[in-house]
């Protein structure tokens, strides 16, 4: 595993309402929903980046406003192609 530091400001984690532990997770959730938004990783690996069981995750991508469903034009044309 690699780790990444961010570094942050202490006004703006005081700002945040969030303790260090909280921001940590809180960035990782992040990180991993746009990620998986740009399709960069699958819901499985943004989940475990996440540190959150698939279900979970989901619940969280719906509060950030992130679609579960993240297929291009080109796949969901496929699903709803008749043939």
């Amino acid at each position: 595993m690699t780790i990444v530091e961010v570094a942050v400001d202490e006004r703006w984690l005081a700002n945040s309402g969030l303790n260090q532990a909280e921001a940590q997770h809180e960035f990782r959730l992040i990180l991993a929903a746009k990620l998986f938004e740009l399709r960069r990783l699958t819901l499985g690996q943004a989940a475990e980046m996440a540190g959150l069981p698939v279900w979970s995750f989901m619940e969280a991508l719906a509060r950030l406003g992130v679609s579960v469903i993240n297929l291009t034009d080109e796949q969901l044309a496929h699903e709803f192609d008749p043939a």
